[in-house]
């Protein structure tokens, strides 16, 4: 069709046009098409890949509800709690409750070590110290003119003896009051220091955790009623908030309390002088009249832990954060069986390297030839990781499992002539009967638990041919991360760092390795292991390196944390804790590999030193005073032959170069 001015003429096309217009209308479906499938595709897969796909198939019972998680008033109102006690109080009160002979005074002396190994400043505030002052002072008056007072039997704890019972309330609010003195004050220590016990750690000053312990029976609703409000009400303390929590110790085991009840009387100062059967019925006497008027907790409002028969059983509420994440697992690895915990450090390696201190090798020839500082640092983080036992460490090795075989024995046979006792279900018997360790292999006569690091050179010290013991590899028993810093000696720090190694020397605790760890981080990181530890109702070996050991050591001997660097960890030698029935540990070492074997550890002088009444064996040190700190480890020097003379002469270390062979 053409259009010429206005006249329209119309042609009529030819075949040839015909076919190349079909051809053009064909040719436009077909592209047309084309194109409305690819964009269908494409939209499809858009679709696809915005829809999410949840990792296992939408099911009910593997997933439940898709829908977005959404607050709504009922549940905030039941988080507002959880989110109020969350928070970490710089001001912690843990009010104990309970009846006379339930371990609340044990449970108190575990939580001051606990805590302050962890790095809290704590102090226990015993009302039984108090009252039995006050008691001393009313006494001493009361002679002059003949009168008797019942302050150390029964009839003092009967609720119808009124100048009793004033006096007990009077105690009370004393100790109460020092408690909140010591807490709200950082720098005053203005409490009475008799009626606590103190905490050594001074790792937090100022205004960092402070946490009392409130030991008392505080076996009414109204006396804990009391004790929460004058710690929390903002009337009376504005400005000082502090939490409260309540542990009540609960004991229903008759055979359990008798065992409670004969250690309260051979130990409690209320009962020096007297009878044991006197003692025993004056005690069930003194219950009798708690129990008459004791109240439970049952008001969900509070915080609480309940522990039953010393942690076989425990029942929390309204526990959140730092009491949900350290103290709860303590409480529940507490208990009062009898069993060894052994200490010690790897053998010596076929490149001499040893662990002497915190870990910091120093790798040299037996002549002395070769300096550690002269090797490339590629090489000496190389050697730091670790090397096969040489022929002291092999000989350690085999020492060390003659050891444990004697001690397990010992304490296999021991156990066993209680067997009577063991199924009783309590703690006091361990829990429950043996059952061994082991799944494959020859089965040994004894169980035993062992953890070491992933080291290669702790691993290999308690693989023995003897018997299949599992060992458990921690990375947690690993030695201090030094960071950026692993491989260089003091020297090259001091010249290329001097800024850091200043604040080395000024806090050598809280100071942090550039990448790496502090040893105060070295808490952290051991919290979990000291809970392990404490659980555990059978032998247990850990085999570690210098750093570790010794804040394990400061835990079990109660020694401020913040020196734990100076304390001395012998090499090829094991460092033996006994628990007593206070809740402490009682420690010796015995010296595996002669002295005169162990030719890269500094030589040492043994000495007997008593803490708390309990002999342990400390180790002096022949360190010259212009020697490198204890964080940093020492060169290989032979000891002189005095000092192989002190040491043979040792009474308080059993040396023991023979062990007689006791393997089967």
């Amino acid at each position: 069709m053409r259009k010429i001015a206005s006249i329209t003429i119309v042609e009529e096309p030819d075949d040839t046009e015909l076919l190349e217009q079909e051809q053009l209308l064909q040719h436009t479906i077909i592209t047309n098409a084309t194109t409305t499938t690819a964009n269908t595709e494409q939209q499809q897969s858009m679709a696809a890949a915005n829809e999410t796909i949840p990792a296992v198939p939408r099911d009910y019972y593997n997933s439940g509800s898709t829908e977005d998680a959404t607050d709504t008033p009922l549940v905030i109102n039941r988080l507002e709690a959880r989110r109020r006690l969350t928070k970490n109080s710089t001001r912690l009160v843990i009010c104990l409750v309970g009846l006379p002979a339930r371990g609340k005074s044990f449970v108190a002396r575990k939580l001051l070590n606990f805590l302050e190994w962890y790095g809290c400043q704590c102090k226990i505030f015993n009302v039984g110290k108090y009252r039995r002052k006050a008691y001393a002072e009313v006494s001493t008056r009361e002679s002059k003119d003949g009168k008797k007072s019942g302050a150390c039997d029964a009839d003092f704890f009967d609720s119808s003896n009124k100048e009793a019972a004033a006096l007990r309330e009077q105690v009370a609010e004393i100790a109460l009051r020092d408690m909140l003195k010591w807490i709200d004050n950082e720098h005053d220590d203005d409490y009475d220091p008799d009626a606590s016990i103190h905490s050594f750690s001074t790792v937090n000053v100022g205004h960092q955790d402070r946490i009392a312990i409130f030991d008392a029976t505080n076996s009414t609703d109204k006396r804990r009623r009391w004790v929460l409000e004058e710690c929390t009400d903002p009337a009376k303390r504005p400005g000082k908030p502090t939490g409260v929590v309540f542990v009540e110790s609960i004991c229903d085991d008759q055979e359990l309390l008798d065992e409670n009840f004969r250690f309260k009387v051979t130990n409690s100062p209320d009962y020096a002088g007297v009878s044991e059967e006197e003692a025993m019925a004056d005690l069930r006497n003194r219950v009798k009249k708690y129990e008459d008027q004791y109240e439970t907790i049952t008001d969900d409002s509070l915080s609480y832990i309940k522990i039953f028969n010393l942690s076989t059983k425990l029942l929390v509420n309204h526990i959140y954060g730092r009491m949900s994440k350290v103290i709860v697992p303590a409480l529940m690895a507490w208990n009062i069986g009898s069993r060894p915990i052994f200490l010690c450090r790897p053998g010596q390696t076929l490149s001499d390297i040893t662990t002497d201190r915190d870990d910091y090798v120093t790798a040299v020839n037996m002549d002395g030839s070769k300096d550690f500082k002269d090797l490339s640092l590629h090489s000496r983080k190389r050697l730091l990781r670790g090397d096969k036992l040489g022929p002291g460490g092999k000989r350690f090795s085999d020492a060390l499992y003659d050891f444990v075989f004697e001690e397990c024995m010992e304490f296999a046979l021991k156990r066993a002539s209680i067997a009577d006792n063991i199924q009783t279900g309590t703690s006091i018997s361990g829990l429950a009967g043996p059952t061994n360790n082991f799944t494959t292999g020859n089965e040994a006569p004894f169980t035993i638990k062992i953890y070491s690091s992933t080291m290669p050179r702790a691993s290999e010290t308690v693989r023995w041919d003897e018997f299949d013991f599992p060992v458990t590899e921690l990375s947690t028993l690993n030695p201090l991360d030094k960071g950026d810093l692993a491989g260089k000696e003091l020297e090259e720090i001091r010249s290329t760092n001097p800024s850091w190694y200043s604040r080395l020397e000024k806090n050598p605790f809280t100071t942090r390795f550039p990448g790496g760890e502090s040893y105060k981080d070295l808490i952290r990181r051991l919290e979990s292991v000291v809970v392990d530890l404490e659980q555990q109702v059978i032998p247990t070996l850990v085999v570690s390196h210098v750093s570790v050991l010794q804040m394990l050591i400061a835990y079990f001997r109660r020694s401020p944390v913040e020196e734990a660097m100076q304390i001395e960890v012998p090499l090829h030698s094991v460092i033996k804790f006994t628990p007593v029935r206070g809740g402490g540990w009682k420690e010796s070492q015995h010296q595996l590999v002669p002295a005169f074997e162990r030719s890269n550890s500094m030589p040492t002088t043994p000495n007997k030193v008593a803490i708390e009444g309990i002999d342990r064996v400390s180790r002096g040190s022949d360190l010259d005073p212009s020697s490198p700190s204890p964080i940093w480890g020492d060169y290989m020097r032979k000891p002189s032959s005095a000092s192989l003379s002190r040491e043979g002469r040792s009474l308080d270390l059993d040396v023991a170069p023979a062990i007689p062979n006791l393997r089967r």
